[in-house]
């Protein structure tokens, strides 16, 4: 595949970011073919760098690497009147500008979106942010553990009974929220081929925790009563729990149609008896009997191994899953089979898995390559952006980098 064929070559954005949601967002148009130019802080980087684990005794940067695919880094000094010249110049021949900066330091800057809008008529602005635009707390630090997930009343909703909230582990807010941000920036771009004009694009953590926890908000919002999250054993449904088998291995079922599975998994489990049972026989008298039931069910599949019931599962097309460790997750075979996994090349040289962004085009082949050392293209951009090597030399001496 050619970079013509790519659906975004020809796209150049540029990506004054840190950390994960908008970094990702412009890794997975970078995925699509666009060009993205990352700036990062003059004599440092973005500090997602320091996130590392270590493999066979080297340091690997694995969050940083997903979320900066195939980029180009730039070291600039935005304080600096030579960095903010050229970081305009940047500006000028790009088509989006990506940033998760607050505004007041946008407007510090002179990098507000309302200005730059002004400035660059064509250009898509999409701008990431923890609670918005407006409102007292728009210029509130926020990261996914709290914009998202906690103030989202993700954290509140899985909470179990009057237990403790329940954490959130890995940027599992920054990257959905980040294609919401990719959504918004391929919409604008949709638009300005149509009417010629940019967007300002606004996406906030907030808002995305609000919607992935949208099924039970919305009840909120129609006057329901809230509902308490409470353990397994008090699920509303027998047919809608999590199980262990004898092998200690859990699943899940996702049965919500007693009428039409109960009688099939009795079947799959050799326990024809309970079909019968007059507490399970019928769909209003199992919900009324759940616990009874769960504690049947708990028993049988506890005679069980994963793979053993899982076929039995499967034989009848019932809903269920394996509930994956992460080590399990990264071999499963159906996850390599759609290219969910893809290997790429590390900066070191050496080859290394990533995940590949969560939607496809049929038959239009991603790109992925390293993701840069802090700075590494500084002068090759700044001489494909007409900067001769003396006005470069003269840039840095001006502390643009």
């Amino acid at each position: 595949m050619t970079d013509d064929e790519a659906p975004l070559a020809g796209i150049r954005v540029i990506e004054l970011a840190s950390w994960v949601m908008a970094p990702a967002a412009a890794a997975v148009l970078a995925a699509y073919g666009a060009d993205v130019i990352k700036i990062e802080p003059a004599g440092s980087g973005d500090p997602s760098r320091g996130s590392t684990v270590t493999v066979d005794g080297k340091a690997i940067e694995a969050g940083f690497e997903l979320a900066n695919n195939r980029k180009r880094s730039v070291h600039l000094d935005l304080a600096t009147d030579a960095g903010r010249e050229i970081t305009h110049r940047l500006m000028a021949a790009s088509d989006v500008f990506v940033t998760n900066v607050r505004a007041r330091a946008l407007e510090r800057a002179g990098l507000s979106a309302a200005a730059l809008a002004e400035r660059y008529p064509r250009l898509i602005v999409a701008h990431a942010t923890g609670y918005g635009t407006a409102g007292e707390d728009v210029d509130r630090p926020a990261f996914d553990e709290l914009a998202y997930w906690s103030r989202g009343g993700i954290a509140a909703t899985l909470r179990v009974d009057d237990g403790e909230p329940v954490g959130l582990v890995g940027a599992m807010g920054d990257l959905p929220s980040a294609i919401s941000l990719v959504a918004g920036i391929t919409t604008a771009l949709f638009r300005r081929e149509r009417t010629g004009r940019g967007a300002i694009v606004d996406v906030s953590l907030f808002q995305n925790g609000m919607w992935a926890n949208g099924w039970m908000l919305q009840q909120a919002l129609v006057g329901a009563a809230p509902r308490p999250h409470r353990g397994r054993e008090h699920a509303f449904s027998p047919l809608y729990n999590s199980y262990r088998c004898r092998d200690g291995r859990w699943l899940q079922f996702a049965m919500l149609q007693p009428a039409r599975f109960w009688a099939p998994l009795c079947a799959a489990l050799d326990r024809d008896d309970l079909r019968t049972d007059e507490r399970f026989a019928r769909p209003a008298a199992l919900l009324a009997h759940a616990r009874e039931a769960i504690a049947e069910l708990d028993g049988a599949i506890a005679g069980f191994e994963l793979e053993d019931l899982g076929a039995r599962l499967d034989a009848r097309d019932l809903p269920w899953s394996p509930i994956l460790e992460l080590g399990d997750v990264v071999a499963d075979e159906q996850a390599r089979a759609n290219g969910y996994i893809v290997a790429k090349q590390h900066r070191s040289g050496r080859t290394v898995e990533t995940l590949a962004p969560p939607f496809a085009l049929r038959g239009v082949a991603l790109q992925f390559g390293p993701a840069p050392e802090a700075g590494q293209h500084t002068e090759a951009v700044l001489a494909e952006h007409g900067y001769s090597w003396e006005q470069i030399a003269e840039l840095r001496e001006r502390g643009a980098f």
